[in-house]
């Protein structure tokens, strides 16, 4: 299915049917994690079931559920293919992160990718810092999103965002312009904010 030998086929069959067994996923979706870890990101057989083994234990660990873990990275090797380093730790990790805030790992890279539209971002930084009467600074945020780095960015953009009882007290308009400058929507943001004290 991904180019290879039919040795190497049965092997990545046989990995696809003890991952979707022990973590819950279908096999259709193991073989897409396996396929996306293999192909895009370059890992042989044995490195991709290390890498979901790894990916889940560490997602138990932070009680978010392994497989839909596991399903955001299976399902966008653009993102795997542009972020991924060290074998895709970083993603796992990125995307354990994400979920703990209650959105999903493409909802902050599509975030970091609005980062990267440097003369709009500056804009709706500005406009927010005026709608909130405060300095809104998403320097460094520009910065991680440039370098991919997805954890540091959900952090910067919490810290820029302030406290759930900050973010609460804002008018729509306001939570509306601090959305647009941190390239999320409101409800994602609102679920971030509330689930970072979690």
């Amino acid at each position: 299915e991904f180019g290879l030998s039919v040795g190497e086929s049965a092997k990545l069959a046989e990995s696809a049917g003890e991952i979707a067994v022990g973590l819950g996923m279908t096999l259709e979706e193991s073989q897409k994690l396996l396929g996306t870890l293999t192909t895009i990101g370059g890992l042989s057989t044995k490195q991709a079931e290390d890498f979901a083994k790894q990916a889940a234990s560490l997602a138990e660990a932070n009680n978010v559920a392994p497989d839909e873990v596991l399903n955001d990275i299976a399902g966008n090797t653009e993102l795997f293919a542009t972020y991924a380093k060290d074998g895709g730790t970083n993603i796992a990790r990125a995307a354990i992160q994400a979920r703990k805030l209650g959105v999903e790992i493409t909802d902050i890279t599509g975030s970091m990718d609005a980062m990267l539209d440097f003369q709009g971002s500056l804009n709706s930084e500005i406009e927010a810092s005026v709608m909130l009467g405060r300095n809104l600074n998403l320097q460094k945020a520009r910065e991680l999103s440039l370098a991919g780095d997805i954890e540091g960015f959900q952090k910067e953009i919490l810290k820029q965002v302030g406290s759930e009882a900050e973010f609460n007290k804002m008018n729509v308009l306001q939570k509306q312009a601090l959305a647009k400058a941190t390239g999320l929507t409101v409800d994602k943001l609102s679920k971030m904010v509330s689930k970072e004290k979690e």
